[in-house]
């Protein structure tokens, strides 16, 4: 889910350009990286949600999970238990 990056090259020799056709490839590079920060810091932030909200879930079901097994053992516990009186009859 990366974006494409897009190339902005910056030329060294611009001394036969004009100035001002210099800015504005200078200034529409910074404007393109700056919306590709822009885009990739959403980006980071709702994937940096999306992993709390997953191990919040993991949590959540592993707690579950453990009381399920808490309370499995507890049955068998009791039918163990109950087998064992009822062989003693």
């Amino acid at each position: 889910m990366v974006m494409a990056q897009e190339k902005v090259t910056l030329r060294e020799e611009t001394t036969e350009e004009d100035p001002y056709i210099v800015l504005q490839n200078l200034t529409r590079a910074e404007s393109t990286l700056l919306e590709e920060k822009k885009k990739l810091t959403t980006m980071k932030a709702k994937l940096e949600l999306e992993v709390k909200k997953e191990i919040k879930n993991k949590m959540s079901n592993i707690q579950k999970l453990r009381d399920e097994i808490t309370n499995m053992k507890s049955s068998c516990d009791e039918v163990s238990k109950l087998l064992q009186s009822s062989k003693k009859e």
